[in-house]
C-alpha cells in the first residue's frame, strides 16, 4: 500500500510527536504520517522532564492527558558534586519549580495517541527502512512493505539521524564520548530516595531516579574508552564500581533488586550540521543531543518539534522558506548556549585533576570531533 501525505515524520518519540501535533495545529490543512518503530511497550531511558515542559505540553494541547497519567513530581536534584556530601541542587537550567519523573514509554505513547486524535496517521511497529528523493518529494520504504510518499520529511529517528545523514548531506559534530551504562531496579514498596541523585566519581558520574511504577533507574556515565577500560558492560564490574565509588547512590538503591544486565546508551554531546535542508529537517535527538546532566533532553525535543513544525507549515502552506533558515539558526544557537552552561557545571567538580574524564571537561571547549569518533 502507498500512502500519500504532505509530511512524513520518521520517529514517534517526543520530538516527532511534538512536530506532528504542532503541524496539525499550525497548518491543519497539511496531512501528516507519523511512523514509529515500536509499539510503546518497552521501557525507555530518559525519565526526567524539566519544569518548563509544562508550558510546551499546554501549547501542544496535551496537558490534561499528561496530568491524567500520574507521573511523579520532582523538585530538583541532590548532587554529590564538588563534594562527597550530597546537597540539594535546583534544576540545572531552571529556577526551582516542579518537574517530573516519567514512565517514558507511557509518556511517548500518550503523545502518539493525542497526535492520532488530531488527525495524524500514526503507524506503530513499523520502521522506515530507506528514503529516496522522488521529484519534489520523498518516497519512504517501510518494514511492513508499504510506502509513504510525502512532500516533506521530518527526521525524528533519534541520535543516529540516519535519514538526514544518508539523504540530506548532514554530518554530526561530536564534542565528547559520553555513554550511559543503565540498569533498572525493583524497589519493594517503591522505597528509596524520592529525588534524582547525581554523584560524581573519579571516572565520571552516577545517576539514579525513581520511576512511577515503583522501579528505580541507575546509570554510570563515562566516556566509551574509559568504560571499556573499566569493563562496564560486565554485570560484575558495574556492581563492583558502584559499591566502591558511589555511597550516596548505593544508599538510594538500598533494598532494590536488579532487573537485567546493564543497557548501554550513547549520551554524547553533538549537533547535526545542518539541522535542516532541501525538503527535510531534523528534530529532537536527531538535531542535537545534550549531556543527560542537563535534564534537558525531552524539553529540547519538544521545543525543536514545535519550532520545526512552524517552519515546515510555513513552507508547505505559504511557500515561505524563511522558517527553515530560522530553524537552522535556532538549533545552532540553542546548542552553543548549552555548551557554555555545560562547561560551567563541569568546572564545579575539581576533586580528580588527574582523571582523564575530568581533564577532558575542564579543557577549553575543543573543536568538534568528526563523525564516528567514540561510537
Amino acid at each position: 500500500m502507498t500512502r500519500v501525505r504532505d509530511v512524513a515524520v520518521a520517529g514517534g518519540g517526543p520530538g516527532g510527536c511534538a512536530a506532528a501535533l504542532a503541524l496539525r495545529a499550525h497548518a491543519p490543512g497539511i496531512s501528516v504520517a507519523l511512523i514509529e518503530a515500536s509499539s510503546y511497550a518497552d521501557a525507555r531511558v530518559g525519565e526526567t522532564l524539566a519544569p518548563p515542559a509544562a508550558d510546551l505540553l499546554r501549547h501542544l494541547g496535551v496537558w490534561d492527558a499528561f496530568q491524567a497519567q500520574g507521573h511523579h513530581p520532582g523538585y530538583g536534584t541532590a548532587a554529590a558534586w564538588g563534594s562527597a556530601v550530597p546537597h540539594e541542587n535546583e534544576f540545572l537550567f531552571h529556577v526551582r519549580q516542579v518537574g517530573w519523573h516519567l514512565d517514558r514509554a507511557a509518556f511517548d505513547g500518550m503523545l502518539a495517541r493525542e497526535a492520532a486524535a488530531r488527525g495524524v496517521e500514526v503507524v506503530r511497529g513499523t520502521r522506515v527502512l530507506d528514503a529516496a528523493r522522488e521529484g519534489d518529494g520523498w518516497r519512504l520504504s517501510l518494514s511492513s512493505g508499504d510506502e509513504v510518499r510525502a512532500r516533506f520529511l521530518v527526521d525524528a529517528t533519534g541520535a543516529g539521524a540516519s535519514l538526514a545523514r544518508r539523504h540530506g548531506g548532514a554530518r554530526h559534530r561530536a564534542h565528547d564520548r559520553l555513554a550511559g551504562f543503565v540498569r533498572f531496579f525493583r524497589q519493594p514498596g517503591g522505597g528509596g530516595a524520592p529525588h534524582t541523585l547525581v554523584e560524581a566519581f573519579e571516572h565520571g558520574w552516577w545517576y539514579t531516579a525513581p520511576l512511577p511504577d515503583g522501579r528505580r533507574v541507575a546509570a554510570c556515565m563515562t566516556d566509551t574508552d574509559i568504560a571499556r577500560a573499566l569493563g562496564l558492560e560486565s554485570d560484575g564490574a558495574w556492581t563492583e564500581l558502584l559499591g566502591r565509588t558511589a555511597p550516596a547512590t548505593c544508599s538510594a538503591l538500598a533494598g532494590a533488586v536488579q532487573e537485567g544486565p546493564p543497557v548501554v546508551r550513547a549520551a554524547r554531546t553533538r549537533r547535526l550540521a545542518p539541522a535542516a535542508g532541501d525538503g527535510w529537517l531534523a528534530v529532537g535527538d536527531a538535531a542535537s543531543t545534550f549531556d543527560p546532566l542537563s535534564s534537558q533532553g525531552m524539553l529540547k525535543a519538544l521545543r525543536s518539534g514545535i519550532f520545526g513544525a512552524y517552519a515546515v507549515g510555513d513552507l508547505l502552506a505559504k511557500g515561505d522558506d524563511a522558517g527553515i533558515r530560522r530553524y537552522r539558526r535556532f538549533v545552532e544557537g540553542e546548542f552553543q548556549g548549552y555548551l557554555r552552561t555545560r562547561a560551567k557545571y563541569y568546572a564545579d567538580e575539581r576533586r580528580w585533576p588527574e582523571s582523564e574524564f575530568w581533564r577532558r571537561r575542564h579543557a577549553p571547549t575543543p573543536e568538534p570531533e568528526p563523525a564516528g569518533i567514540g561510537a
